[in-house]
């Protein structure tokens, strides 16, 4: 005895249009819309009903491949299942008696020995009308839409306030105005001692790439000072410091012993010695090398970055860039060639990494 198929063709026909038994015919749904009979007062949804094309007997692969998905069994086994089911129903058909597949329609033959299908009409295979049936209403007698269009119903007016009424609200508003106008206003009363707290944890980040900015600008613009000046005699350097102070310079010749000379100077004129030799005040900028995996607009999207990379071993750490976003660090280095040997190792997960020179 061939397995029963007729289930699986009642579930094709929920979702297609067509669904044909190859070598035997096709059974086809068409769709119809609402109905209502006024007469028998009959209201019918819109619903598909199944007929039989016998002529469509080609293949086309759907009935069989769903048989093979339900069944588990392998293309040419699942054909061979529905080969056999569709010649036992022709079989069973060709005896001349009726032959009926429930919720689907009846087979039989005609006087001409040709397949005929009668389907069942109380079975709706349209799923977006499912649960809906058809009902019967009676029409409601008595009822003129027509008079009561036409009806004129009595609406009652609007009552109006009282001229003592309003008197009265007007004697309760006006003088809360007049104080409201007259009583400057101090924003200081509905002011509350209340604390405020930043919770957010990049702030801490953001303090301290704004503190770098600042002194870093501050190096830019302060220019080396350079405080030795060595013109190789001493001389020359204490003759240039007393003609600056308006002093009398006069040379005393050639002695034995260092140096001298005779200085004329105004009344109550104090003159000081040669400032000693001094050095020169280089200011040294120290720069961090970081390893940047990438820039995220959201605090979210940075943390859950910071996070992985603490995973993975690294020292992660947030920074400040342009346009508000926050640039996620690997690791910082002092020197360019250890954060490159890093990068290198980080190309592969994250092909978008560069290194950041920051102060």
């Amino acid at each position: 005895m061939a397995r029963d198929i007729s289930e699986l063709i009642k579930e094709l026909l929920l979702k297609h249009d067509c669904v044909i038994i190859p070598g035997f015919g096709a059974f086809i749904g068409n769709y119809f819309p609402a109905r209502a009979d006024r007469k028998d007062g009959l209201f019918e949804p819109p619903s598909r009903k199944i007929t039989f094309n016998r002529h469509l007997t080609g293949n086309d692969g759907l009935l069989i491949g769903h048989v093979s998905a339900v069944t588990g069994t392998g293309y040419g086994e699942a054909r061979d299942i529905v080969n056999d089911w569709s010649g036992e129903l022709r079989s069973k058909i060709m005896t001349g008696n009726p032959v009926m597949i429930d919720r689907l329609g009846t087979f039989s033959l005609n006087y001409d020995r040709a397949i005929v299908f009668e389907p069942d009409l109380t079975v709706n295979y349209l799923l977006s009308s499912y649960g809906l049936s058809a009902f019967h209403r009676k029409p409601v007698s008595g009822l003129d839409v027509r008079k009561m269009a036409i009806e004129r119903r009595h609406t009652p007016a609007v009552s109006q306030p009282s001229m003592r009424s309003l008197l009265t609200r007007a004697a309760v508003i006006i003088p809360v105005l007049v104080a409201l106008a007259l009583v400057p206003f101090n924003d200081r009363i509905f002011r509350s001692n209340i604390e405020e707290s930043n919770l957010n944890p990049l702030a801490r980040a953001e303090l301290e790439f704004n503190r770098e900015q600042i002194d870093a600008d501050r190096s830019a613009a302060a220019p080396e000072i350079n405080i030795t000046r060595d013109t190789g005699n001493p001389d020359n350097t204490v003759n240039e410091m007393k003609a600056s102070l308006g002093l009398t310079v006069q040379d005393s010749g050639p002695v034995s012993g260092p140096a001298e000379t005779a200085v004329k100077t105004a009344p109550d004129t104090a003159v000081n010695r040669a400032p000693a030799r001094r050095t020169t005040a280089v200011v040294v900028e120290e720069y961090r090398f970081m390893v940047i995996i990438g820039s995220f607009k959201g605090e979210d999207n940075a943390l859950v970055m910071v996070e992985k990379l603490r995973r993975q071993g690294f020292d992660p750490e947030v920074a400040g860039g342009p346009d508000g976003f926050l640039r996620v660090s690997a690791q910082a280095f002092p020197t360019l060639d250890e954060a490159k040997v890093v990068l290198e190792k980080l190309h592969r997960e994250y092909p978008g990494a560069w290194v950041h020179k920051s102060r």
